[in-house]
């Protein structure tokens, strides 16, 4: 399918989508006007501020600026990206991807994501059916010792996959199911003399969907003796289990309520804390925590508290995970289950109050650190251990640093607490953290597009824009003068840049047809910012002749004062000549403020 094509399909999603509809499924909207009001779903407040226009198709937060269109708002709520977010409104208005997907065939046997996704679907659909039989006697028996109620392992779509080796490949062939679709899932593979066997045999599977519910993968239990206990779905255009969580779709919600993730090891030990009414809570599969997990979570939180099990792969699972979080901008705490037990043992024996305890004596992850490099070394208080674990520390903590995982407030407490905990000096410390002025390594937060100081032309470029995005039958006025190149911020010349395109195909167009070519949720914002400031002043005309009008002075100030650069550089000429000269370029210029006596100033520097 061709980019075109695409752009149409995209197109033709958005006008099946209305916007009050698809806002309203999700709050409360009261009429206001023209328009609708409720309560911001993106921040907490008291008094409605956020505005739905069914005019204009887009939706706008006064309060926290919140604002795009129905993909921006699916993005923003769903915490999914432009694809996925387009992917469901297409389902929700009951438009086919197929022809797309077809044109984008490139895995194993030319099966795409969405072919894989339903094939994982029918294996769910057998494996439930499997558990629920005569033949899931012994599944339910383990779930029932593990303590998961019957509505847990509903809720969780808990399965099993029968001691046999070919069951899969039988349904399959009896459902007239392809079976190279089923391998390129993982679901079978294929034997080196031919035909296919299934993937997993004797297990109690797991279901592993993504936040929006799709299934795209299986972690199996054995309830056998095979030395494998666990097993995930092998690697697949579709699965990977590096960048995937288990449970995030059932705790995503929770997560933004609580204002923390709670991420353990197990599939039990999550389904258990769910089930004690801890839903924040997601597991990794059966992998160390990675910066795509990371990444994954800072969409819903910037608190996470890591629980693992006390045995010493846990903590060294714990340990992995601390550089990976904080490295990914997360403030990251670790809580130990005492007596050696996992998660779900604990929360049997101990229930949601010690749990919710455990929780609450997480240690920081930068002192559970130091506590683990201290035991390393066996450092006392004094000593050459005590001199190697401090050494040992400050160059771990230089190196997260080093790649901008403390902000300057983080890293100014951190070398106050240092000082105290090592009884080093604070500036012994700074300067052992390699820290300067700013801390190294730490990155100014880059400014929010069209937020920088700019001046009178950049100001007049931006105010174009603004009547534009209300009017665009203007463009016409002013297409001589709006560049995208002319616009320092890069925000602003993406924005231009589409715009122009737009205006220049010569079909009519709103806001919402360009909020449509970007898919960060950032340029909603920007362009919403945009349209309503430019609304709020009003008076079209008046601010396009202004803006012309200023763009015309600046451009007579460059030249003049290229043209002053030539005069200063003929050195023949007298100085009263080059000031009568510079005098009158500075009239010319018939700037006000451009007085003759700043002009001597500037040119005969």
């Amino acid at each position: 399918m061709s980019v075109s094509d695409r752009e149409m399909l995209t197109r033709q999603i958005r006008d099946a989508t209305d916007v009050v509809d698809l806002i309203g499924g999700y709050l409360t909207l009261r009429r206001a006007g023209a328009n609708f009001k409720g309560l911001c779903p993106f921040h907490q407040e008291k008094t409605p501020s956020f505005y739905v226009s069914p005019s204009k198709q887009i939706f706008k937060c006064y309060g926290c600026g919140a604002g795009g269109d129905v993909f921006t708002f699916i993005q923003l709520r769903e915490k999914v990206d432009f694809l996925e977010a387009r992917r469901m409104l297409a389902e929700r208005a009951g438009i086919s991807l197929e022809r797309e997907e077809r044109g984008s065939r490139g895995g194993p046997g030319g099966f795409n994501k969405t072919d894989l996704a339903r094939a994982n679907q029918w294996a769910l659909r057998v494996f439930r059916r499997n558990y629920a039989s005569s033949a899931g006697e012994a599944a339910r028996a383990y779930v029932e010792k593990r303590g998961i109620s019957v509505e847990m392992a509903e809720a969780f779509g808990l399965g099993l996959s029968v001691d046999s080796y070919d069951s899969l490949v039988r349904q399959a062939q009896t459902s007239k199911v392809d079976l190279r679709l089923l391998a390129a899932a993982g679901l079978v593979k294929e034997r080196a003399s031919g035909g296919y066997y299934d993937t997993f045999r004797n297990r109690l599977m797991f279901p592993i969907a993504d936040a929006t519910g799709r299934i795209f993968g299986f972690g199996g239990r054995t309830l056998g003796d095979d030395p494998a206990k666990y097993l995930n779905t092998p690697a697949t255009a579709l699965f990977d289990k590096s960048t995937h969580l288990f449970a995030l779709d059932r705790a995503r919600t929770a997560i933004g309520e609580k204002g923390r993730a709670i991420v353990v090891e197990g599939y039990t030990d999550c389904i258990m804390a769910h089930q004690y009414g801890f839903t924040e809570t997601v597991a990794t599969l059966g992998t160390a925590m990675t910066d795509q997990h990371a990444n994954l979570l800072r969409r819903y939180t910037d608190r996470v508290v890591l629980l693992f099990d006390s045995d010493e792969a846990g903590q060294r699972a714990a340990d992995r995970a601390l550089s990976v979080t904080l490295t990914g901008g997360l403030d990251v705490s670790l809580a130990r289950v005492p007596s050696g037990k996992d998660p779900c043992d604990y929360l049997l024996s101990a229930g949601s109050l010690g749990f919710e305890s455990v929780l609450k004596a997480a240690v920081p992850a930068l002192e559970f650190k130091w506590h683990l490099v201290a035991t390393e070394f066996q450092a006392s208080a004094t000593g050459p251990g005590r001199r190697r674990a401090i050494e040992a520390y400050l160059q771990q903590l230089s190196a997260w640093v080093g790649q901008g995982a403390l902000d300057p407030i983080q890293t100014g407490l951190l070398v106050n607490q240092l000082s105290l905990l090592l009884a080093l000096p604070a500036e012994q410390i700074h300067a052992r953290l390699g820290l300067g002025a700013r801390p190294a390594g730490v990155r100014p937060r880059p400014a929010a597009p069209g937020r920088e100081m700019i001046d009178a032309e950049q100001e007049a470029l931006r105010q174009i824009l603004e009547v534009l995005l209300n009017d665009p039958s203007y463009y016409p006025r002013v297409a001589h003068v709006l560049d995208a190149a002319s616009f320092r911020d890069p925000g602003l010349a993406a924005v231009a840049k589409e715009l122009i395109a737009l205006a220049r195909a010569g079909e009519p167009f709103g806001v919402n047809d360009l909020i449509q070519r970007f898919e960060l949720p950032s340029f909603g914002q920007l362009i919403t910012d945009l349209q309503t400031r430019g609304e709020r002043r009003g008076r079209f005309e008046e601010v396009i002749t202004g803006a012309l009008n200023c763009l015309h002075q600046r451009e007579q100030i460059r030249r003049a004062a290229q043209a002053a650069a030539e005069i200063r550089v003929q050195r023949h000429l007298d100085p009263q000549t080059v000031e009568d000269r510079l005098l009158d370029l500075a009239a010319s210029a018939k700037v006000p403020h451009f007085a003759p006596p700043r002009a001597r100033r500037k040119f005969l520097e």
